[in-house]
């Protein structure tokens, strides 16, 4: 799913859902569901009740693609896996974050100071120019807006905290994005658990 201008997240792979939820709460009171609807009252309860460790049950990885300074807040979010493309090993992509609404002059400048930044740096990493200098050092010089790839494997519970937090209104508009697609991901592989998290946790829905 595309995010910004040149973003993305994609949902990589999945353990679990719904039923591995249901399974793991309902052996906290040896229970069953008794009828159609239990289920989803059960988990609703949990929710209402911030009980999450049965949405651990759930295991997710998303393969994302950023700007640096909207990764770096994501990094804060300590409960999860990442594995970042390292740019002292890789030589950094000319790719960077344009702000929604730029025009005119200012759109000009702003593609100029990143491309300029690109140039030194690629000038450096080569050593084609004056100076020759390592990749873990050259990259010094680029804009936190240029775009950064990684992996995240998270549980469904630390998902939930990560979406109450960044779908906030007070949360960078930019990193609401990716907290928006990722919930429209994740609904589909487990529309009850995430659709009653959108009523009870964010009061989406009625």
């Amino acid at each position: 799913m595309q995010v910004l201008n040149s973003g993305f997240v994609r949902l990589v792979e999945s353990m679990g859902g719904d039923s591995a939820v249901i399974r793991n709460a309902r052996r906290c009171w040896r229970s069953e569901a008794k009828t159609e609807n239990a289920d989803r009252q059960l988990l609703r309860h949990l929710l209402k009740a911030g009980h999450k460790t049965p949405f651990e049950a759930m295991v997710f990885t998303f393969d994302v693609k950023t700007p640096l300074f909207v990764a770096r807040q994501w990094f804060r979010h300590r409960i999860g896996s990442y594995n970042e493309e390292s740019l002292r090993y890789c030589i950094a992509l000319r790719d960077y974050f344009i702000p929604e609404g730029l025009e005119g002059d200012v759109l000009d400048a702003w593609i100029r100071h990143n491309e300029t930044a690109f140039d030194f740096y690629e000038e450096l990493v080569s050593g084609n120019g004056a100076a020759k200098m390592v990749k873990e050092q050259a990259r010094s010089i680029l804009p936190i807006g240029i775009y950064t790839n990684f992996y995240w494997t998270v549980n469904g519970s630390a998902l939930m905290n990560f979406l109450q937090l960044r779908l906030d209104r007070h949360a960078q508009y930019e990193i609401r994005c990716y907290a928006e697609a990722i919930l429209e991901l994740v609904k589909d592989v487990a529309p009850i658990s995430f659709g009653e998290f959108e009523r009870e946790v964010l009061n989406i829905g009625g």
